[in-house]
């Protein structure tokens, strides 16, 4: 990398600066490698690097740290940054690797003790100077500015992009009004608040720019303070020692004692380890990052981040493909890593199929399967992965499947279909066939399958005739595994899995697949490779991420995996049976629907003047804040805000927005529910919904295709929608709902004894509450008293704010603050259950459930009051809704065992929040039995300081509940 003239060209890095920036970078979705921990800061650092060496080329470059011991400036000062938070320990942690890093690739760390970053920097650029070399900082720090002179440019980071701006004197002029040599006196009037430091108070930037423009320097600006009058000489008087000592504390040292700056500074150009840089940075969850310095160091270079040669579309031509929708969302499955953009990270490591085989002969299967059941391996682990015409696991064809039970060895069995055109494949094993062997592994109690998103290939062999689809074997899913141990990834589909955790890059499916084309169309010597690879990176998966549960001594990890893994079989269970609709019941609601919708829209022209299009955000805003100039809230990129929440607003001054808001509400309940539930359903008339085990962090279970779990509950028109899920003649739905039962879990983790009373007591929870805020005897309570008492009880999980409250009350702030202070006066554990809650988290960065579930709390001590006080409200809810949700599980694994065990005819067929909807026979005996036993064993999932209670309730339609 030498380059041709003789001059040197010092680069050296604010390090701490870098990384601050880059972890805050991503403070709302931090980037995180397979173990869970964050690396926004390593990744963040070491791409900006890579830019650095991409662009510039160095041949000398250093990475200057803070000290490890309090500085000089502590000791002038103790209160020096006394002020800044402390740093999060999942930050705190990357700064090692971050220097491992460092010294694999070869650049040096410049640090001393009793010296910060700053003084390191301002000591190497002083000896350029004395030297004539050429110095460029790399930082975005206001105070290194006053470093810049001809030989020292600042390169400077630039908002929202990944490059880096040069930054001379002029550039400095531009910025702060007044050159290099004059930004110490600047600074020194202006001060610095992260740093806490004071200058002079009331002095902006503005004015210390004018005063040093009119006076030359801070002594001349004193020097001539009588001249200066008014409120600005008061100021200047005043803060006459502060401006001086702060200037002691801004002036930056540039005679650090560190013989290793002199011995860097004197040595040959550096020879940068690109190679180990990339396995170190491989090694430590950032691939993508990996890739590119494996690349300079091959000397070439890397592709870009979200090019269209990294990028890989979502295929929809069947197959499986491992980077479709995972039951997260509806991506790629994309590493965070890559923040946003739509690009698969290339790992260092192709993996190797040469020793996958197909399989097409039955005797040959009947072999494999029979070496694997007689395997020395007690663990009879052995890895499952179907290949289909189309993800649809109600309408798809199998077209074979694979095997592994040997990392780096693996089996496709293609299998015979009706045409006769797929892979001339006449002599393939048929599906009869094959289910035949397959069945001796799923009905071994012994054998542990393996399957990543297990619920599409259970489904999948259900639907396709495999009769032991539920046998007796056990399963093992890779998916919800990785989900369990970092429940705040963006994506877990099994080829960004394979990257991060293995380090293996597998084969494209677009690469086989070509457009038009699915993947029965690929030849059988490329289909195997594809197919057996999955199976492979499934099995190697399941070794690899069991590793953290079988360290876990505390038995606790195992525990919630063996949950999860019970509970998924019957979330295919319920997925499979579906739930029966009337069709016919919502036709005729639309009907009515479209009338209301068409009423209101005659309203709102009607109150308006004249006709215009409701749904267009632009003609909404002409009319109501330029033809009814109502007051103007938040702005957006198209002009004034129309949301919700600024509708609500302007509803209590104009009829307008109250009439916009209920066509809003009814259109989106005749598009999301009315219209299209009745084309959803299956020949049968029942709808089969997907149950979503991976898609949030609390552990909470939601659903989509369709979403019915948001279906409005206290509405007339949820209530009607809710009367379209029947049950089939000669059936009955029953309903059992947990009462209170986030309240329930508050009671029992702050172990309030007020609360624990109304729960121990049977009492009305909210009605006592209420008793207690308003001061009166419970039998005095009104229903607004009640509703208060409610809004405030379940306002108190989720963070609710004063503010929140009195706008939910319409009240004054005054009083709903009053109303919180009675509430914690009342319920004073639960007021410290909060506060050591979020202390937990800020010491630990995460929060546990009764059941043991963990989930990291991102930005629990950003320096940002908006990020921070969120992170608190998330900090808070998380232990409550997370244990609730696991009670749920739990009682769904009660239940289901139990039915089974009774050998009764009814079925779970929905879980919603707190609420689990049973399909019974229409049988007084069958039903009162039925109830009995939900009742009891949804009631003792698990034991707590207060009771579980069960509303039961059941009828011909869901619309009859609650």
């Amino acid at each position: 990398m030498a380059k041709t003239d003789n001059k040197k060209t010092i680069y050296i890095l604010d390090s701490y600066g870098l990384i601050f920036r880059c972890y805050f970078a991503f403070i709302s979705r931090p980037l995180t490698n397979s173990k869970g921990e964050n690396v926004s800061a390593l990744f963040g650092f070491f791409r900006n690097l890579h830019w650095i060496f991409q662009h510039y080329k160095p041949d000398y470059i250093f990475a200057a740290m803070d000290s490890k011991t309090k500085t000089f400036r502590h000791e002038m000062y103790p209160e020096y940054k006394a002020t800044r938070n402390k740093t999060p320990e999942d930050l705190h942690a990357q700064i090692p690797w971050i220097c491992e890093i460092l010294e694999a690739l070869g650049v040096p760390v410049l640090q001393c003790d009793g010296y910060e970053a700053d003084d390191v920097i301002a000591t190497v650029a002083k000896k350029c100077t004395d030297q004539g070399w050429e110095c460029r900082i790399l930082s975005g720090d206001k105070d290194l500015m006053q470093l810049v002179n001809d030989t020292t440019l600042i390169l400077k980071p630039e908002s929202g992009a990944q490059t880096w701006k040069l930054t001379d004197a002029n550039g400095v002029a531009a910025e702060w009004g007044v050159p290099p040599a004059k930004l110490l006196d600047l600074l020194s009037l202006y001060g610095d608040t992260a740093d806490n430091v004071p200058g002079v108070h009331g002095v902006g930037v503005k004015t210390a720019s004018k005063l040093l423009t009119d006076y030359g320097d801070l002594d001349g600006i004193y020097a001539h303070l009588e001249e200066i009058k008014g409120a600005l000489h008061q100021k200047l008087a005043d803060g006459h020692e502060d401006a001086y000592f702060s200037q002691k504390l801004i002036r930056l040292c540039n005679e650090v004692p560190c013989p290793q700056i002199d011995t860097a500074l004197a040595g040959n150009p550096l020879e940068f380890n690109f190679k180990a840089a990339a396995d170190k940075l491989f090694a430590y969850g950032a691939p993508a990052v990996a890739k590119s310095y494996a690349e300079l160091g091959l000397g070439g270079g890397s592709i870009p981040l979200g090019s269209a040669e990294a990028s890989s579309p979502t295929p929809s031509n069947g197959g499986h493909p491992r980077n479709a929708p995972d039951n997260v969302k509806e991506t790629l499955g994309v590493p965070e890593a890559l923040e946003g953009q739509n690009t698969i990270p290339l790992s260092l490591k192709q993996n190797d199929t040469s020793a996958y085989r197909a399989i097409t002969e039955l005797a040959e299967l009947e072999k494999y399967i029979s070496s694997f059941l007689k395997s020395s391996d007690k663990k009879k682990l052995i890895a499952y992965d179907s290949e289909t015409t189309s993800l649809d696991t109600f309408g798809c064809s199998i077209l074979g499947f694979s095997l592994c039970y040997e990392a780096g060895k693996a089996v496709y069995i293609p299998l015979q279909q009706e045409s006769e055109d797929l892979f001339g494949q006449d002599e393939y094993i048929t599906k009869e066939q094959a289910y035949q062997q397959l069945a001796r592994i799923f009905t071994d109690s012994s054998v542990t399958i393996i399957m990543h998103n297990a619920k599409f290939d259970l489904k999948v062999l259900y639907n396709t005739g495999f009769e032991h689809t539920f046998g007796g074997c056990k399963l093992y899913d890779t998916m919800v595994t990785a989900w369990l141990l970092n429940p705040g990834r963006s994506g877990y589909s099994l080829e960004y899995l394979g990257e991060t955790v293995l380090g293996l890059k597998g084969i494209e499916f677009n690469d086989i697949v070509k457009k038009g084309q699915t993947f029965a169309d690929v030849p059988l010597e490329q289909a195997y490779q594809y197919a057996a690879e999955d199976a492979d990176f499934t099995y190697q998966l399941g070794l690899k991420l069991r590793e953290p549960f079988e360290a876990d001594k505390t038995q606790t990890l195992k525990k919630l995996l063996m949950m999860e893994m019970q509970v998924l079989p019957i979330l295919t269970k319920m997925e499979l049976t579906g739930i029966h609709l009337d069709s016919s019941a919502l036709n005729t609601y639309n009907q009515e629907l479209t009338r209301q919708i068409g009423l209101v829209e005659q309203n709102i022209y009607k109150e308006v003047g004249h006709e215009f299009n409701i749904a267009s955000p632009k003609q909404l805003q002409t009319v109501l804040f330029e033809e009814r100039h109502l007051k103007t809230g938040k702005k957006t990129k198209t002009g004034y805000s129309t949301d919700t929440s600024v509708l609500e607003e302007l509803a209590a001054f104009d009829p307008v927005p109250r009439m916009i808001l209920e066509y809003r509400e009814l259109a989106k309940i005749n598009s999301t529910y009315v219209e299209t539930l009745p084309k959803l359903t299956d020949k049968e008339g029942r709808i089969h919904t997907d149950f979503v085990q991976t898609g949030t962090a609390t552990g909470r279970l939601s659903c989509r295709d369709p979403n019915l779990q948001n279906i409005p509950v206290r509405t007339e028109a949820g209530r009607k929608i809710r009367s379209a899920f029947t049950a089939p003649k000669g059936k009955v739905l029953i309903s059992a709902d947990y009462a209170q039962i986030e309240l329930v879990v508050l009671a029992h983790l702050s172990a309030d004894k007020n609360m624990c009373k109304s729960f121990n007591e049977g009492t009305d929870v909210h009605k006592a509450t209420a008793a207690l805020i308003y001061n009166v005897p419970q039998e005095h309570v009104t229903a607004d008293m009640r509703r208060t008492a409610k809004t405030i009880n379940f306002g108190v999980i989720y963070g609710m704010s004063s503010f929140r409250l009195a706008n939910d009350l319409g009240i004054s702030r005054t009083q709903a603050a009053q109303f919180i202070d009675n509430y914690f006066t009342m319920y004073a554990d639960v007021d410290r259950f909060i506060k050591e809650t979020v202390a937990g988290a800020e010491q630990t960065g995460k929060v546990t459930t009764i059941f043991g579930r963990s989930r990291p709390i991102i930005g629990i001590n950003s320096r940002n009051k908006v990020e921070k006080a969120a992170a608190e409200r998330i900090a808070v809810n998380s232990p409550v809704q997370g244990s609730a949700a696991d009670i749920v599980k739990k009682a769904m694994i009660n239940v289901t065992t139990a039915l089974e065990e009774a050998k009764s005819p009814a079925r779970l067929l929905l879980q919603v929040h707190d609420e689990l909807i049973f399909e019974c026979p229409d049988d007084k005996a069958t039903i009162e039995a039925t109830v009995a036993l939900i009742k009891d064993k949804m009631e003792h999932a698990v034991e707590l300081n207060v009771p579980l209670r069960v509303s039961i309730e059941y009828g011909k339609n869901w619309g009859e509940f609650h």
